[in-house]
């Protein structure tokens, strides 16, 4: 049976100085696959239910933080990250950050992803093949200069505005999100900087949307601290 969605694994870099590197990002794209039929009738539905990614980490792997969604703490070294479901044809995007300890020059094996979830319309639980990642060290200290992959660092930026986003909400409700402002200022700031420097547009309509929350967000703040 054909597998509900795809998944892609992106590094940050593909090479990091053997001293080691922190703030290494792993950005993980995960896309619903499609029938022929679904594709000529143009609709959408459920590929896939309870969607969970459990990583396990190497020796000299430590997990920081991630972007997207929530981490729970697994059995030895590893961490579960529950996705809910998908749809054919969407696409979702998580960002995983850690910190690798110094290793000898070589390819060194850094995490085993194992993907789990069930498959509609008979909720079969199905789960798609280990997979292995690994990471290139070197002593070539042009590494240290090396930019981050754009394709990694956009979605990074989008989901750190997609938080702020959502704190601004429940903030708004307590009354309390002139730090909140700020913060979404700033990244709004940054998704324009990126857009400048890539002529990536879907950064700029981005951050347009987040400039015209913040301007009508800020009427109604002034409007509610003048009573």
């Amino acid at each position: 049976m054909q597998a509900s969605f795809q998944p892609t694994f992106t590094w940050s870099q593909e090479r990091i100085f053997a001293a080691g590197a922190q703030n290494v990002i792993l950005l993980i794209e995960w896309k619903g696959i499609s029938s022929p039929e679904e594709s000529r009738k143009r609709t959408r539905k459920v590929v896939a239910r309870e969607i969970e990614l459990r990583v396990w980490l190497e020796a000299h792997v430590t997990f920081n933080r991630c972007h997207g969604c929530n981490a729970e703490a697994g059995e030895g070294r590893s961490i579960l990250l529950k996705l809910g479901k998908l749809y054919s044809k969407a696409r979702k995007f998580i960002a995983l950050e850690f910190t690798m300890a110094a290793k000898p020059a070589g390819i060194h094996e850094a995490l085993w992803l194992q993907w789990q979830y069930k498959q509609p319309p008979v909720e079969r639980i199905r789960e798609l093949p280990l997979k292995k990642l690994s990471l290139e060290y070197t002593h070539h200290t042009d590494v240290l200069s090396e930019r981050c992959c754009f394709h990694v660092e956009k979605h990074l930026e989008l989901l750190k505005t997609e938080k702020l986003l959502e704190e601004v909400a429940v903030q708004r409700t307590k009354g309390n999100i002139q730090t909140e402002f700020e913060h979404l200022r700033r990244q709004a700031d940054d998704l324009l900087l990126l857009a400048a420097r890539s002529g990536d547009m879907e950064l700029v309509k981005e951050a347009e949307t987040v400039y015209k929350q913040l301007d009508a967000e800020s009427q109604v703040w002034r409007r509610t601290a003048t009573r």
